[in-house]
């Protein structure tokens, strides 16, 4: 396994270290498969995948807890990633969420804390103040963000007084590369790690992508498979890490060689010419909001609704919406063209929800949204 060297510290992470989204359960509790993942995680780390990467909210917490027994006798060789979730980001909620983390991960310090979310409602400088307090008592040793606009991250930087941001977690993959816009070149000016999750597009790079015989070719060429490639290309952006989430012994091992992978640049220049997605701007009315996917997640049908936001999405559609009228642009959502004929619908939006409510409501339906129209 390679490592990187951190921004001013002299900490080194994996250039690839693994994800916890739905280990434990996605939006509740699922203890069905514990052992499994137990298994998954520690021969993740015998692979040198050593950054896990969790979150208070994964499980309601119980992939914390999975993690922690994951690690137990082994906790100085694992670098361990947790997140607050959005409506815990006031000061003594920061504190209250950190120290219920550290007690399910059965550590007494985090590696890195990160807000997993932003929320307008609640101002960055205080919870700034809380992290920068919990790093004082040693409680955790780094600051991270994730799903931030460049804008937010700014803002950041601006609130912390004693430390610096460690990273910055966003989706990137060769499906999703709207980072490359703005907040890579600023990550890699700044030395930001930049943390991709779903860095293989939750396993469509495999075998959903158009064109990827392409990328077939360069694998062959190696003696590697897709999600080899595919990885590779994201760690060698020189601050990018990579935390796919794996339960599958063989697919973890590939994730793990892949680091040993080292492309040419004529490689990475056509990687770079054929995969990349234009982005369309389709009329809001055209796109059906469906319901469902991964850890079935609810969604609003009307815009009476995602003004309500009675099911408490933090941050709500109304708060992103304020955000996109003072210009603080979204990335694109994710359609898909529909498989049966409808009068009204030609997309069906498959990710996005909150960022498609947010825009309909901050354009008053007036404006297409930017949207990447996925082929499967």
């Amino acid at each position: 396994m390679r490592y990187k060297k951190v921004r001013n510290t002299l900490t080194e992470i994996p250039v690839i270290g693994q994800g916890c989204m739905g280990i434990g359960g996605y939006l509740s509790r699922d203890s069905a498969n514990d052992e499994e993942y137990i298994r998954a995680l520690r021969f993740g780390i015998d692979c040198g995948m050593s950054l896990i990467d969790t979150a208070e909210s994964y499980g309601s917490g119980y992939s914390e807890e999975l993690v922690g027994r994951s690690v137990a006798g082994i906790r100085d060789k694992v670098f361990i990633a947790t997140k607050v979730a959005p409506e815990n980001l006031s000061y003594n909620d920061v504190i209250l969420s950190a120290e219920s983390s550290l007690k399910r991960l059965k550590t007494d310090y985090i590696d890195l804390y990160q807000i997993h979310w932003p929320n307008p409602r609640i101002s960055l400088h205080e919870t700034m103040v809380a992290m920068e307090k919990l790093v004082e008592q040693g409680k955790i040793r780094f600051i991270g963000i994730c799903n931030f606009s460049l804008k937010g991250i700014k803002k950041i930087e601006e609130y912390l007084q004693d430390n610096t941001i460690f990273s910055v977690q966003t989706e990137y993959n060769l499906f999703d590369r709207s980072i490359e816009e703005d907040i890579l070149p600023y990550c890699e000016k700044r030395g930001i790690t930049i943390m991709a999750y779903s860095p293989l597009d939750q396993g469509r790079v495999a075998d959903g992508y158009p064109r990827i015989e392409r990328l077939k070719r360069i694998a062959n060429k190696y003696n590697k498979t897709i999600a080899q490639v595919a990885l590779q290309w994201i760690i060698t952006h020189p601050v990018v890490v990579a935390i796919p989430k794996s339960v599958n012994g063989r697919h973890t091992k590939e994730n793990a060689y892949a680091a040993d992978l080292e492309l040419s640049q004529e490689d990475i220049g056509e990687i770079n010419r054929v995969f990349r997605q234009d982005v369309l701007d389709i009329p809001v009315d055209k796109i059906c909001v469906i319901t469902g996917g991964q850890g079935n997640r609810q969604a609003y049908q009307t815009i009476e609704e995602a003004i309500d936001n009675k099911l408490e999405f933090v941050p709500s559609p109304a708060d992103l919406a304020a955000d996109i009228k003072n210009g603080d642009m979204l990335k694109p959502v994710r359609v898909v063209k529909r498989k049966t004929e409808s009068d009204q619908y030609e997309y069906d939006l498959i990710e996005g929800r909150i960022r498609y409510w947010a825009w309909v409501i901050a354009h008053n339906r007036k404006f297409p949204i930017p949207a990447y129209v996925r082929h499967s």
